[in-house]
């Protein structure tokens, strides 16, 4: 390769200050796509947590349906009798707010958008990526709804939910994890797992050399 080619080939690569000034310039983009779209993007995040809690939680447990006013917001819907503070008792239901576990989604798409690779990569990616949080999505639903009914409403909802065999410890692992760790982590190890030789050109080397040494 000459000198040429090699300035050529220099002057092409993606710096990494250029890629988070593109990349923070497409993540406010995508933030919009993100929030307003939620209703559908969501959606089987919705019917897959539904499907668990129906697993987990049996008879007790009757469906999640988009709230009515708030249409990026969940609403748990249970058989559990509750009695409330007016002292009537109904059917128990809680909302749940699905975005905070999926707002990778628009950071792993300034990055992706932000990246020199070709539009089919992006895509891959983009595919991939929202498979890997839609999980991270279920998975914080799920394990919020039961926080919730076994800390937030008492003994009453705690002993039914302790009555199909989910413990305290595991509820709090699962809602630790889903919250704190998974959200903030699931974007980051898609794009550097799918962006090998743009990270290796960040950082100065590569796999292949730590090989041969």
């Amino acid at each position: 390769m000459t000198k040429k080619q090699t300035r050529h080939q220099k002057k092409d690569e993606l710096t990494l200050g250029e890629l988070l000034i593109l990349a923070s310039m497409w993540m406010l983009f995508g933030f919009m796509l993100w929030f307003y779209l939620s209703a559908f993007h969501g959606a089987p995040a919705r019917l897959a947590a539904e499907a668990i809690l129906q697993h987990v939680l049996g008879s007790d447990f009757n469906r999640i349906i988009v709230e009515p006013n708030q249409n990026f917001l969940f609403q748990v819907e249970t058989n559990i009798p509750f009695t409330f503070r007016d002292g009537t008792t109904e059917a128990l239901g809680f909302v749940v707010n699905p975005l905070i576990f999926s707002y990778g989604l628009p950071l792993l798409f300034g990055l992706v958008m932000g990246s020199n690779v070709s539009w089919l990569r992006k895509v891959t990616i983009m595919l991939i990526g929202y498979v890997v949080i839609t999980g991270v999505q279920v998975w914080g639903v799920v394990w919020q709804s039961l926080k919730m009914l076994a800390f937030n409403f008492g003994a009453q909802t705690h002993a039914v939910v302790a009555s199909h065999g989910v413990s305290d410890g595991a509820i709090a692992l699962g809602y630790q994890l889903g919250t704190l760790i998974f959200p903030a982590l699931a974007p980051i190890f898609v794009w550097v797992l799918s962006n090998r030789p743009l990270v290796e050109q960040f950082v100065g080397w590569s796999a292949d050399q730590l090989k041969k040494k």
